[in-house]
């Protein structure tokens, strides 16, 4: 919530402005810092989940705003419940590969299920980002790639807001095929 005094220091109103975001429904929260290997849940509508999982943590970048963040992969396997399924490796991505800051564990919007470590399979992943900036596709480190693999999503820092936005969009694109 913001308090329109901090941006309106004349305002005599102390008037709650409350920021909606209602592309994932609140889980459980946690103060714990995501592990590589970290499964995951997220919950973009009612009683479906998605799932996804920690790739890599403590990224090592030049960009600021990319170092010591975390890498995830969700998945377009969706569930009623929150029971993992054996093949969840094999299954294909819902969204490109995002590299996110803790956030979304500390506002409850993902819930840690397990932790199982990266599969060879899930390292051999071709993504890659597209940065704005620069008009070109990067790897994580923000090196540039010569090719734009299946997977390419935007270079930059994302949180809760841009996952949600990412899956709802997905989601509405899978249901209308």
């Amino acid at each position: 919530m913001i308090w329109l005094g901090m941006f309106f220091p004349n305002h005599t109103c102390k008037e709650e402005v409350k920021m909606a975001f209602n592309d994932l429904i609140t889980i459980k929260k946690s103060l714990k810092y995501p592990q590589e290997g970290d499964i995951f849940v997220l919950q973009p509508q009612k009683d479906v989940f998605y799932f996804g999982k920690v790739i890599k943590t403590n990224l090592e970048s030049s960009d600021s705003f990319i170092k010591g963040m975390s890498l995830i992969y969700v998945y377009a396997y969706s569930s009623h419940d929150k029971v993992i399924p054996k093949s969840l490796e094999e299954e294909e991505l819902l969204i490109a590969p995002m590299i996110v800051n803790n956030q979304p564990w500390v506002k409850g919007y993902f819930e840690t299920v397990d932790n199982v470590p990266v599969s060879e399979n899930e390292k051999k992943v071709e993504f890659a980002f597209w940065d704005v900036l620069r008009e070109e596709c990067v790897d994580i480190y923000g090196h540039t790639v010569s090719n734009r693999p299946k997977y390419c999503g935007i270079y930059g820092l994302g949180s809760y807001g841009s996952v949600g936005k990412e899956v709802q969009k997905a989601i509405a694109l899978k249901n209308s095929h």
